[in-house]
């Protein structure tokens, strides 16, 4: 039967992204993003450039991401398929990360180095934690911290990008 290997690839793309805090991320173009989610970006930033849209499944819910320019700075935000804003993640220069971050990225994992830092932001624009990627040897990483410098979750590369 043909369609068995393609339906056993979705059952098990299904499963493991479920499983998953967060799946592969497929890129889309701007039609194909809900227009509650378009809207609601629209308003936010009014003055954004370079607009990347993308579509992943986060805590078992499909959620949206815009990856955009504003005003010098790199964003991204996080809609869910209604428009409502989940949370905002600026890039940020791993120089910039706070002590207690710092600090609990090198008792974790001493021999690593940051590679990307972003801050992350609550609705309603308070830092509620960072994002980092390491590279520790020949893994990669990515740490979640909430805003005091506690490692709340940690995630492999495995595709094994730099």
């Amino acid at each position: 039967m043909k369609t068995h290997p393609m339906t056993l690839a979705v059952l098990a793309f299904a499963h493991f992204s479920g499983l998953a805090a967060a799946s592969e991320e497929k890129e889309l173009s701007a039609k194909q993003v809900p227009r509650a989610v378009h809207e609601a970006f629209q308003k936010a930033y009014p003055a954004a450039k370079e607009t990347k849209y993308s579509e992943r499944t986060t805590d078992g819910k499909i959620v949206y991401e815009v990856e955009f320019e504003d005003r010098g700075r790199k964003l991204e935000a996080i809609y869910a398929a209604e428009g409502t804003l989940m949370e905002t993640e600026e890039e940020i220069k791993p120089t910039e990360l706070p002590e207690p971050v710092v600090s609990a990225i090198k008792k974790a994992h001493p021999g690593a180095t940051v590679k990307e830092a972003e801050k992350v932001f609550n609705p309603k624009g308070t830092v509620s934690g960072y994002e980092v990627e390491l590279a520790d040897g020949k893994k990669r990483l990515e740490l979640k911290l909430d805003a005091n410098g506690t490692i709340v979750k940690t995630e492999t590369d495995t595709d094994g990008e730099d």
